[in-house]
């Protein structure tokens, strides 16, 4: 009997029914496909790092190095289960061609390394050890697709040449956020082409199960064992590997959110127009005896059915859309062997989106509680019209305008030239890099001398960057990268405090700050040339290259190696920066413009950015356009008798619906402008509050006003007026005299 009943309601009302399912769906899919991104993401990242047997702690090292140092300290210390020490052929990318590409305009640090012996082992698309032959070299993964490779073509390096033989997942290098890239060749091969660039080595540990990874760092740092250059561990590895990925998929999950708090609210809305229209059944059942419990489970079995076939049909939808999102996952990290803890993830995100919607619904089923028998049979008429109802319509515009403006203003902000503000470098035009050679700090001197005298240059700034010892408050010591040199030319984007200026001040990173447990005009004591320099911390600023980790100071006043120096130009014609770049490109640094430095770094990143903003244009354009015109063919439908008066008294079809089109678009409009102002301000927020997680403190969106002002209120404005039309087309349809025959 209650199947009967369900199944003649919604063949009866099968615009609101169809309307709830979509709801429903749309929630469900959204919510369903973040879980099964975020589940595939991180699975994919921890079974390629568990495959490549990623080491807990590794310490660059640039110039000689003693093994038996090593050696003995590892047999020191418990905590240390392997070690080994990896060579890394770090070439001049002006050298280098992947088939007809140069790396010229590279900004990562590409180099020649053979197969581990003992563990980080670089594997194949397969995920697992390639063979390498003589003559042959394994690329990057992340290289095939930027450069367009295949198989059989060729990398040139010099005037040797090596075929590509296949592509690798480098476990510890995939992130284009890591500075640096292997190439995978054979020990042959290596020994060969040693002349076209310089070894650098990779100190690395596997510690025991249980080991702290902090521990044996600062033990490292206070035996005084080779570290001219940046020390990294496992967890940083993993958030630089599941970063670019992860940012797409907090867009999404904020979207859910948003297309949720919508739902809710249509569903509301459609549940209490439908118990509107049945109150004179629900009159006669009281009257008959049934009670409240009875009618609601009545109802609420209705709202089962519903839940469960928007359910299914958002997680079927999700399951069709991660395929495509989930490409360039599969292709870094490649598949995840655990796909059935994705799907469990999925239903369970499922299951809380629908019982959220079905307790809403249970809520707004205790209204029936409070109406009579009586006042149900005998109702007292009234035009239903009224601002509240109206206010949905702002808010759902509000909403879905929240959900366009978000990715767009996250997506213009990391494809900015000024966003590297927030990655630990001044705003310039050219970035110069000089990480190899005998002598860094003479071939930054002589650079800085052509700045001098030519006339282009507008502005520059040489920073050279440096390994130091800090002291601890425990009277334990670590490794700090610290860049010196003005850092008042092109300053970064500061939290606190200010860059350094005085020789004895220090400005850290953001989550240095945090690490040290030092705020601005703390005391952070440093060992330069064998003597304890006490620095005053100046300033804190956002840094989220290098781990987040890393130091600046104005001069460089020690005998300390030079791990990198970098110069920053600004020109004073920059429509001449093509040539510029091209003229100092056999300088022995690597020479490019900031844009293409940030396009390197965040490439991938930005790429799926862009394609989830295209996609919060669509969805939210749909979810507009629907719960509009569902709002005013509901509307319509409930003033009916008030509309065939109208026409009654002699108002046509079109003054009556232009005066609903006037209505929702200053509704609409208000939408439009609260949506802005949300997803500018709040927007911002939140994606602060994840980028500060990174070292991005002080985040602010870099607008493309064009689009915020001009193009998404184009596009929701224009929904809404379409939506509107087709809602209001039933006015067209009512006669002058229903309103005399007693229709409800």
């Amino acid at each position: 009997m209650l199947k009967k009943l369900i199944w003649n309601d919604v063949r009866q009302n099968k615009l609101l029914s169809a309307a709830t399912v979509f709801f429903m769906a749309v929630s469900a899919m959204m919510l369903a496909l973040t879980a099964l991104l975020f589940s595939s993401l991180l699975g994919s990242v921890n079974e390629l790092m568990e495959q490549a047997q990623i080491p807990d702690f590794i310490q660059m090292h640039t110039g000689e190095l003693d093994e038996s140092q090593i050696g003995r300290f590892a047999g020191e210390h418990w905590e240390i289960d392997q070690w080994q020490i990896c060579s890394f052929l770090n070439l001049d990318n002006s050298e280098v061609m992947l088939g007809d590409h140069s790396l010229l305009d590279s900004t990562q640090d590409n180099g020649l390394c053979g197969q581990s012996e003992r563990f980080d082992y670089l594997l194949n698309m397969e995920n697992t050890r390639p063979e390498v032959l003589q003559g042959q070299v394994y690329v990057p993964v992340c290289y095939r697709i930027r450069y367009e490779l295949n198989i059989g073509d060729t990398m040139r390096i010099g005037n040797g040449e090596l075929t590509v033989a296949g592509f690798l997942r480098d476990a510890q290098m995939n992130s284009m956020m890591a500075s640096s890239k292997r190439f995978l060749v054979s020990e042959w091969d290596y020994e060969r082409l040693k002349p076209c660039g310089e070894e650098e080595y990779l100190i690395e540990f596997l510690l025991k199960d249980g080991a702290d990874t902090s521990s044996v760092s600062t033990a490292y740092t206070n035996q005084g064992l080779p570290a001219n250059g940046p020390a990294i561990t496992k967890p940083l590895i993993r958030m630089m590997n599941a970063l670019s990925d992860g940012t797409t998929i907090l867009v999404i999950f904020l979207a859910a959110i948003a297309v949720l708090l919508v739902a809710l609210l249509c569903i509301r809305f459609i549940l209490s127009i439908r118990m509107e229209r049945d109150k004179r059944e629900i009159g006669m059942l009281k009257a008959l005896g049934v009670g409240n419990r009875e009618i609601k489970r009545l109802y609420f079995s209705k709202y089962i059915l519903f839940s469960v076939c928007g359910g299914l049909l958002g997680l079927g939808v999700s399951a069709s859309l991660q395929g495509p999102m989930k490409r360039q996952i599969r292709e870094l990290y490649g598949a995840a062997e655990h796909d059935g803890q994705a799907a469990v993830f999925a239903l369970w995100a499922v299951a809380i989106v629908e019982a959220v919607i079905l307790l809403c619904v249970w809520i707004s089923l205790k209204r029936t509680d409070q109406r009579s028998a009586l006042a149900a049979l005998f109702p007292i008429r009234e035009q239903k019209q009224n601002k509240r109802q109206y206010l949905l319509i702002g808010f759902v515009i509000a909403a879905c305008t929240f959900l366009m403006l978000l990715p767009q203003n996250l997506y213009s902000t990391l494809s900015s030239s000024t966003f590297v503000t927030y990655m630990g470098i001044g705003n310039a035009d050219i970035r110069m890099d000089i990480r190899q050679g005998t002598d860094i700090g003479l071939t930054a001197a002589w650079l800085a001398a052509a700045m001098e005298r030519d006339e282009q240059v507008e502005r520059y700034a040489v920073l050279q960057t440096q390994s130091l010892p800090a002291v601890l408050s425990d009277g334990t010591t670590c490794s700090l990268t610290v860049e010196m040199g003005s850092h008042m030319i092109f300053p970064v984007e500061y939290s606190e405090g200010t860059p350094p200026v005085m020789g004895n001040e220090i400005a850290l990173s953001s989550l240095n700050a945090k690490e040290l447990d030092l705020s601005v005009g703390d005391t952070l004591p440093l060992r330069i040339d064998g003597e304890e320099m006490r620095c005053t911390v100046c300033g804190i600023y956002s840094d989220i290259t290098n781990g987040g980790k890393t130091a600046k100071m104005s001069n460089r006043a020690n005998n300390a190696p030079v791990i990198w120096s970098v110069l920053y130009v600004s020109l004073k014609d920059t429509e001449a920066r093509a040539r510029w770049i091209e003229s100092y490109s056999q300088t022995g640094a690597d020479v490019t413009d900031i844009e293409g430095y940030v396009r390197d770094t965040y490439g991938p990143t930005l790429n799926q950015l862009r394609l989830a903003a295209q996609g919060a244009v669509l969805i939210s354009a749909l979810v507009a356009f629907v719960v509009l015109a569902l709002f005013f063919r509901l509307v319509v439908e409930q003033n009916r008798d008030a509309i065939s008066l109208q026409k009654a008294l002699g108002f046509t079809s079109g003054e009556i619906g232009r005066a609903y089109c006037l209505k929702g678009f200053f509704f609409a409009a208000a939408g439009v402008i609260s949506g802005l102002a949300l997803g500018t301000l709040l927007g911002e927020s939140l994606c602060g509050i994840v980028l500060k997680s990174f070292g991005a403190d002080s985040f602010h969106f870099i607008i493309r006003w064009n689009r915020l002002l001009v193009g998404i209120p184009a596009i929701i404005l224009g929904t809404t007026i379409l939506a509107v039309l087709i809602g209001t087309a039933e006015v067209q349809r009512i006669k002058a005299y229903e309103c005399c025959t007693g229709r409800e």
